[in-house]
């Protein structure tokens, strides 16, 4: 039977993102007494340049398949099996900023995932059947969780929904029976069938008077020997 607690946090977290611009500044000397001939001699040198963005994001990004779109970009498959993975922030000067559906889906050996600061939206499924998968953020910018993104995630003990978060799927956590520790930090989302109920022993953490405490509130609660306690 399920024993979910729920406890309530006083205040959201905040997080100033504070931008740090750093440039390099490249300088170049000219000898006063240089002659025409090694002026042109060395103009003529070929030179090396530091890769570009756009280079460095496409040698990051070997192990993805993605679709440019006008919001960005959408990671639709990781092609790789390394077992940590950090997603890149951009590819193709575009802001990385949605996992796809089941974009990384029966990943038996993925073990920890860095999502990117630019990321709106986990998609449907998309990492449904990562047995392995102990840990993953959920960053700040994303405003949206998809239907099933984290079935069978057996090995996921906590996750933190951000504020921005306004809504979470049906089945977003079926079947997550390592499952120890969710904190919602949007009062306002709703529970939708999230798969919480089939879960043994999960903590919700939520702001006082919120949606998700309302619901958590609700649930009959049971003893070690299995009688239920109603609040």
């Amino acid at each position: 039977m399920n024993r979910i607690t729920i406890s309530a946090i006083t205040a959201l977290l905040a997080l100033t993102l504070a931008g740090c611009a750093s440039g390099n500044n490249a300088s170049s000397e000219t000898a006063p007494n240089e002659t025409p001939e090694v002026q042109e001699t060395d103009s003529a040198q070929p030179t090396t340049e530091r890769p570009t963005d756009r280079e460095r994001n496409i040698e990051e990004t070997t192990d993805f398949e993605y679709e440019i779109l006008d919001k960005g970009a959408v990671i639709t498959r990781y092609t790789g099996n390394d077992t940590e993975v950090i997603v890149p922030s951009s590819i193709e000067n575009a802001p990385v900023v949605e996992i796809g559906f089941y974009a990384f889906e029966a990943k038996y050996d993925l073990r920890a995932v860095t999502l990117p600061d630019t990321l709106t939206l986990i998609g449907e499924g998309a990492f449904m059947d990562c047995t392995s998968l102990e840990s993953i953020n959920i960053p700040e910018t994303v405003t949206g969780i998809d239907r099933g993104a984290f079935v069978d995630c057996v090995s996921l003990t906590e996750m933190t929904v951000p504020a921005a978060c306004g809504y979470i799927r049906e089945e977003a956590f079926t079947a997550c029976e390592g499952l120890r520790e969710l904190t919602i930090m949007n009062p306002d989302i709703i529970y939708e069938n999230w798969g919480l109920e089939w879960l043994p022993d999960v903590a919700i953490h939520a702001p006082e008077g919120s949606a998700a405490q309302k619901w958590a509130e609700s649930l009959p609660r049971y003893t070690e020997d299995e009688t239920e306690v109603m609040y």
